[in-house]
């Protein structure tokens, strides 16, 4: 889609279509398709390519929100967690192989342990400066499609959590809209009260109502990170791995 790409689609536009799906059956059931003025400015909107930028935009405000209330709960990202010295590690040798890999790739050294306790703010932020730095060296999505694709899908769970208050909102709104216009508004407009189209429109916004309570988790949030987290450390030894093979290959 125009102005988007392929992250933005599934991780911003996908949960934002899924958000306003209520208010699109509001919008056919109560015929407003057929006002001129609301099909000029939609299909206006569509065809520039406006609505979708608009869309994935809000979604990215709601997400990175989200995202920082949910770091503070874990105690920080995924990654920084699991590269500090003095923090709980179920594998040792895992943990020294992904930092001895991340300053490799990075070309920032991170803190020692004597450090790390006396400064923890410190400490964290060259583990976030090391980490920005890989990330930046694994922009190629053909060489770490599985790196961009976990990206993806953790973008795409922690927006679909962070909107999950406005979309229920919209689906019980719209729900609600639609029975007073099937119980009071249809009769004076000589509408029929007890149609396939209100029937359908109904039980689409509270099917929407019942997915958006059940579906958005902070569980489901930190698999996703968790899985992002993992592929990126894998990323960082992929990359010193190849620092350690070019540095070999030019030595006479």
């Amino acid at each position: 889609m125009l102005f988007l790409d392929d992250y933005e689609r599934r991780a911003r536009l996908v949960p934002g279509l899924l958000a306003i799906l209520p208010l699109i059956v509001l919008f056919a059931v109560l015929g407003l398709r057929r006002i001129p003025a609301a099909t000029y400015v939609t299909g206006t909107l569509a065809l520039a390519g406006v609505g979708p930028v608009l869309i994935a935009g809000a979604v990215r405000s709601f997400g990175r929100a989200t995202e920082q209330w949910l770091w503070d709960s874990w105690g920080g990202p995924p990654t920084t967690a699991w590269l500090r010295l003095d923090a709980p590690s179920d594998d040792e040798a895992q943990q020294l192989l992904w930092r001895t890999a991340v300053e490799t790739a990075s070309g920032v050294a991170l803190l020692t342990l004597r450090t790390e306790r006396r400064d923890r703010a410190k400490a964290d932020n060259a583990i976030k400066l090391a980490t920005k730095r890989v990330r930046d060296r694994t922009r190629d999505k053909e060489k770490f499609a599985l790196l961009f694709n976990e990206n993806r899908n953790y973008g795409y769970e922690r927006n679909i959590y962070g909107l999950r208050w406005a979309a229920r909102g919209i689906s019980l709104m719209s729900a609600l809209g639609l029975a007073s216009y099937v119980k009071w508004v249809a009769p004076l407009l000589d509408r029929p009260q007890i149609s396939a189209g209100n029937l359908f429109g109904l039980a689409a916004c509270l099917f929407c109502l019942i997915g958006w309570l059940i579906l958005p988790s902070k569980k489901r949030v930190r698999y996703a990170a968790d899985r992002y987290a993992t592929e990126l450390l894998h990323a960082a030894v992929t990359l010193k791995d190849e620092s350690r093979f070019d540095h070999t290959s030019t030595t006479p």
